[in-house]
């Protein structure tokens, strides 16, 4: 939701990054309240990340694709390199050197999201409800962007929303709250949820139900 307003409003980059610092600021102070919290009851110690190294040879020629992808992506959304290069410039590097990802992609999730942009696109071409939100939204960006994440997530929000306001700056702030409540509200939270089904599964109930709260 992120790339696409930031994309939608041209602003730059510092602009951007100030609009969000506060928000980001106030949830790292409570995340790292709630990590030394949960760890002292836990017994869990806390401590600097440790680095697993590895003799694996195909991994070792591999672990510099990600900070290259990375500066690639940066690069991209400051407007200095163009997104078809960058797009051709992955896709080809992966094909070559990395393809057995390709494989590990959850693609019923992305498909569960693809459901979500068929939807919100059904949605947007009903008269009735275009008129409904056209009331509702303006000067209620925020709550109306917080609101649409819990149901539809904050991506597909971002797109619904951003056809009926020119605040794009308060759907920004929504859209980034918003992500922050119901498992569905954020892919970020969905991925972590199956990850823990995964590993796991016996844990699944009680972690959906302290995510809730």
């Amino acid at each position: 939701q992120n790339l696409y307003l930031y994309g939608k409003t041209q602003m730059s980059a510092g602009t951007f990054i100030l609009l969000m610092l506060p928000y980001s600021l106030v949830s790292l102070l409570l995340l790292m309240i709630c990590v030394v919290i949960v760890a002292k009851r836990s017994g869990i110690e806390v401590r600097g990340a440790e680095v697993l190294l590895t003799e694996d040879e195909k991994l070792e020629q591999k672990k510099y694709l990600l900070p290259a992808y990375l500066l690639l992506c940066l690069l991209t959304v400051a407007h200095m390199i163009p997104y078809p290069v960058t797009l051709g410039t992955v896709a080809l590097t992966v094909l070559l050197l990395d393809r057995g990802t390709l494989i590990k992609v959850d693609y019923s999730l992305l498909l569960t999201f693809v459901g979500f942009f068929i939807f919100i696109g059904n949605m947007g071409r009903m008269p009735a409800f275009c008129d409904f939100l056209q009331k509702i939204i303006g000067g209620r960006e925020v709550m109306t962007a917080v609101i649409a994440s819990q149901v539809i997530s904050n991506v597909p929000a971002a797109l619904l929303l951003s056809g009926f306001t020119e605040n794009i700056t308060a759907l920004i702030i929504g859209t980034n709250l918003g992500g922050l409540g119901t498992l569905i509200a954020s892919m970020a939270s969905l991925i972590s949820y199956k990850q823990v089904a995964r590993q796991i599964p016996g844990e699944k109930k009680k972690y959906f139900g302290w995510f809730t709260i």
